[in-house]
């Protein structure tokens, strides 16, 4: 069965990998292989898919071993997380283009539960011609609450947990050297140098991995217009 065939309206769906310690997954929809070889920690590129109701069975890479099998009704942009809950794997949504997360019950690794982060109002402007979008998600479960700063300590996002998201900042055009931060102090996570935003770009920057642990804590950049 095409999938991509149901009707003719796309939407763009992405997937991000949070189990732990396994390090590939395969995803399959409506029984076709979708996705092969997705690592912990790992996110996808925006996918396109005709909004309509779905089966995501996803496997252990190479294997025969499922994970999960589930069914999910994709009607807007989405992130699907790929991650446990009460001791089983569990496929998670999240609407990017409300810019909030679902709840989650159950916290990744063992930690102990934790409410549904609130999305952070942080975002005051107005979209403005010319300048760039920026929003922050901090998908590290041991990682403290997080600053996105400056090299010179200007805070562009404040005290950030985990699971939470900000709204979208404007930010001029141009190559910015940004760091993470532990959240009120001058101790730097993370560098992250030449940060290019063309004009009138959305990107969202993802603190993923473990502190101190593997996967190792890094970013990535999305774009989000699509």
């Amino acid at each position: 069965m095409d999938y991509y065939q149901q009707t003719p309206r796309p939407v763009y769906v992405r997937f991000v990998n949070e189990l732990m310690p396994m390090q590939m997954v395969d995803i399959f929809i409506n029984d076709t292989p979708a996705l092969r070889g997705l690592m912990a920690g790992q996110m996808t590129q925006p996918i396109p898919m005709p909004m309509g109701n779905y089966n995501f069975k996803v496997y252990q890479t190479n294997t025969n071993q499922l994970l999960v099998n589930q069914n999910l009704q994709i009607e807007r942009n989405s992130l699907i997380r790929i991650m446990m809950e009460a001791n089983r794997v569990v496929l998670k949504v999240s609407d990017e283009m409300m810019d909030q997360m679902m709840p989650y019950g159950m916290p990744m690794y063992g930690q102990m539960p934790m409410p549904q982060c609130p999305q952070m109002n942080q975002m005051r402007d107005t979209i403005v011609s010319g300048q760039s979008r920026l929003r922050f998600i901090n998908l590290s479960p041991n990682a403290p609450s997080l600053d996105i700063t400056t090299p010179q300590g200007i805070v562009l996002f404040r005290n950030v947990p985990y699971r939470a998201v900000t709204e979208y900042l404007n930010l001029a055009s141009g190559v910015h050297n940004l760091q993470i931060r532990e959240s009120g102090t001058d101790r730097v996570l993370l560098a992250i140098p030449n940060v290019v935003l063309n004009p009138n770009e959305v990107k969202t920057i993802y603190a993923i991995g473990l502190i101190g642990g593997s996967p190792m804590f890094e970013i990535i950049i999305l774009d989000d217009r699509i």
